[in-house]
């Protein structure tokens, strides 16, 4: 008896510790936007960016509620850690997102941005416009041109 009181018991532990791991191990809420392979931390409002294919990851704090446009479709992924770029291998293949690599093709890459920014302005074709003729004076209109007679 008192044995499968102590089995009982261990189960009941067992149980207790396992459901209590689950409940304290928090999960954090991300949205993933696969266009742009960008994430973004919704408690803390920030951004996570790589712009190297991954390698590396910068953050950029936005606090504004609108929603951005230029980064695609979002998906809802959940962490237990707030390092969410360490699973960009499996969300990447999981909602067939696309790597951004800036940095592999710099110095095409610079110059075909630096291509699409410049504005070619054409020159305006140079027009030869008469200039009106000079009206004389207020006097001279107002008294006349005065003639100079020879003494």
């Amino acid at each position: 008896m008192k044995q499968i009181f102590k089995l009982f018991t261990l189960f009941i532990c067992s149980v207790v510790f396992l459901s209590c791991n689950n409940i304290t191990q928090k999960k954090f809420e991300f949205y993933y936007y696969p266009s742009r392979n960008v994430y973004y931390d919704v408690a803390n409002s920030l951004y996570f960016y790589s712009l190297d294919g991954g390698k590396n990851w910068d953050s950029l704090n936005v606090p504004s509620n609108k929603e951005p446009v230029t980064l695609g479709t979002k998906r809802i992924v959940y962490s237990t850690s707030l390092d969410i770029w360490k699973d960009n291998a499996q969300h990447v293949s999981e909602f067939n997102g696309h790597v951004v690599n800036l940095i592999r093709d710099s110095n095409s890459l610079q110059t075909d941005l630096a291509a699409d920014r410049k504005i070619k302005k054409a020159k305006a074709p140079v027009m030869n416009v008469p200039k009106p003729e000079k009206k004389p004076g207020f006097f001279k209109r107002l008294f006349g041109k005065k003639n100079k007679q020879d003494n």
